[in-house]
Order: C-alpha cells, then sequence, then structure tokens
C-alpha cells in the first residue's frame, strides 16, 4: 500500500460503514473478507476490497490503522499468531467485540439460532468472548506479542485499542 498514513485496514468488514466514513474523511479504506457477498457490495459501491481468508493469510497490507468489529471470536484458535501479523502491517488495531451477546442466551432456543447465525464455515461455532474472557487474552498476550492496550467502551461490545510496542 502506498501512504499508510492515510489507511485504515478493515479485517472482516462485512458492511461498508467504516469504508463510507474513511471516504469521507479522505482516508484509503482497505477491506479483506472472505464472503462473497461482502466484497462484491464493496466493490459495487467503489471502495477498495478483496476475497481473504483472514486466517490463512500470510501477511497483511501495510496501514496506519487496522479495524476488526465483531470476529476476533473467530480467530480464538490463532490469536498469538493474529496479533503478530497485524502488528507486523499497523501501526496500531481497534478491536470492537461483541462481549455481551445472544449465544450467551438463558433461552437454548435463541442461543442456537444466534450461534447458527453468525458461524463463517461449515462447523458451528460456541465460543464467544464476555469481558473477563477478552481482558484475560489481552493480558495473555500483551507481554508475548509486545503491544499496550485501553478499553475505550463496553457496552455490548467491548472497543479496546491496541497500541504495538517496538
Amino acid at each position: 500500500m502506498r501512504d499508510t498514513e492515510q489507511t485504515v485496514l478493515e479485517l472482516c468488514f462485512g458492511d461498508v460503514a467504516i469504508a463510507s466514513y474513511c471516504r469521507r474523511q479522505g482516508k484509503r479504506w482497505l477491506g479483506l473478507d472472505v464472503n462473497d457477498t461482502f466484497v462484491e457490495n464493496a466493490v459495487r459501491r467503489g471502495f477498495e476490497a478483496r476475497k481473504e481468508d483472514i486466517s490463512q493469510a500470510d501477511v497483511f497490507p501495510a496501514c496506519e490503522l487496522c479495524i476488526m468489529m465483531g470476529s476476533l471470536y473467530h480467530f480464538k484458535a490463532h490469536l498469538p499468531d493474529l496479533f503478530c501479523r497485524i502488528k507486523t502491517a499497523s501501526a496500531r488495531w481497534i478491536i470492537s467485540e461483541p462481549v455481551k451477546n445472544w449465544t450467551h442466551a438463558s433461552n437454548p432456543w435463541l442461543s442456537l439460532l444466534a450461534r447458527k447465525g453468525t458461524r463463517v464455515g461449515a462447523c458451528e461455532e460456541t465460543f464467544r468472548f464476555d469481558e473477563r474472557s477478552l481482558v484475560s487474552v489481552l493480558d495473555e498476550l500483551k507481554i508475548s506479542v509486545g503491544f499496550n492496550y485501553r478499553i475505550v467502551s463496553v457496552s455490548r461490545d467491548m472497543i479496546v485499542e491496541v497500541v504495538w510496542l517496538n
């Protein structure tokens, strides 16, 4: 990528809300997602988007800021590697991850529907972060990967800013 100081990389972007904001701010946005429909929609609307399986990507394009919204749980088994690859590509990373969601609902039917509706691959994903487990993962990885983080807000989602250490 050309000018990393003006570039936002959004992983698992889904919709183009962040892309639209970046366009209004004069920032270059690049979205990577495994879903054909999301990528086609973004391209049709004039955004730079590519189909890519984040878990299989060796490297990510260089950027000022990386964003991931509502998708970190998909990579639970590979978080150290994901964090290292994002660290190599970006100056900082914003994570917005649901910590209160319907997959934890006491109603088993709602929980089942939520799990089925949010899976990406063929396998049902039962794991979801809550506040405690997300903070625990961040605390565990910050030493080995080399970053500091700050919790920006917590409601349904926890928004976290990750700043890499040299």
